[in-house]
């Protein structure tokens, strides 16, 4: 029988457009703007009649335009991007898609590793280039990942401890009421990995152009996008997972299931797209020490109380 894992980078890519597009339709809505039309005037209909899919349609336009790759860059500018995107497909089956993924006792860990390395050969390839603007946002990057990681992992490990395991599977449920922050502190290293305001320093448009992806053009800025389509999605369904899911033991048929699992996907949406347009950008010194002080303050509480909720209530 074929394990329908391998079907979740389909879904994932699938779903991830429909979610990339609702963050910006909510940034607009804040914005008092309409945003991408989701059905076209009929007038408009030659040129389309829904906007949905404007974020596969960007993709779709920089994979048909040439790369141009500066003369100062190493073959690592050109790897880079395609191995992030193999971390980031590998990520995918490993994140639970509807109770569905390849399950093992410590893939947690896994996890951990992919979302490092996906993160680790965008600033390798940015780099790259040798530009200047990419070599400020590489250091961005690393001092945010730094700084992230460990508020990040207690906020994962506390669900670890209080079910006893590694599996992400087998700590599936409602946790967001069990163990509220240890959802905070995985919220907001969230907003960090996915460059969203207010921690979106690393690609700081007004200021460094684009980061570690100003010299990236045509194909592989395409592959980038894919990429970060790819990561919205893994994040908000490990969200999903972790912290909304139905208590273990409950049985729900398969479209009750999906159901619930993009309600899900979306609502996380909608909250990203929310903080996105509300706040206004760190400096690197504010986020990394707000980073370092309250968000890792809630991962040590969500530790503290999984350890009350496990040995002592």
């Amino acid at each position: 029988m074929i394990d329908l894992s391998w079907i979740n980078p389909f879904i994932a890519f699938g779903v991830g457009i429909l979610l990339a597009f609702n963050m910006r339709k909510v940034f607009a809505r804040i914005q008092s703007r309409r945003g991408p039309l989701v059905w076209m005037p009929g007038a408009w209909h030659d040129i389309n009649r829904t906007k949905v899919l404007q974020p596969l349609y960007d993709i779709l336009k920089l994979l048909s335009k040439k790369t141009i790759l500066p003369a100062t860059a190493t073959p690592f500018f050109t790897i880079g991007p395609i191995i992030a995107l193999v971390f980031a497909l590998a990520l995918t089956l490993f994140v639970p898609v509807a109770g569905l993924a390849f399950d093992y006792s410590f893939s947690l860990v896994i996890i951990f590793y992919l979302l490092i390395g996906v993160t680790m050969c965008i600033i390798i390839g940015g780099t790259a280039s040798a530009s200047l603007f990419a070599a400020i946002g590489g250091v961005r990057e690393i001092e945010l990942m730094l700084a992230n990681e460990i508020p990040f992992i207690l906020g994962t490990f506390a669900l670890a401890i209080t079910y006893d395991t590694l599996s992400v599977q087998g700590m599936m449920g409602p946790n967001l009421l069990l163990n509220p922050f240890a959802a905070a502190a995985f919220f907001i290293a969230m907003l960090v990995k996915l460059h969203v305001r207010p921690f979106d320093i690393a690609e700081a448009d007004s200021e460094i152009v684009g980061g570690l992806t100003t010299e990236y053009s045509g194909k592989l800025l395409g592959v980038l996008e894919i990429t970060k389509v790819l990561m919205l999605f893994s994040l908000s369904a490990l969200f999903v997972d972790l912290f909304l899911w139905v208590p273990k033991g409950w049985t729900l048929p398969g479209v009750a299931s999906w159901a619930l699992f993009l309600a899900g996907a979306f609502v996380v949406s909608v909250a990203i797209g929310i903080v996105n347009a509300l706040f206004a950008r760190f400096r690197i010194d504010q986020a990394t020490k707000w980073l370092f002080t309250a968000s890792t303050a809630l991962g040590i509480i969500a530790i503290a109380w999984a350890v009350a909720w496990r040995f002592i209530l």
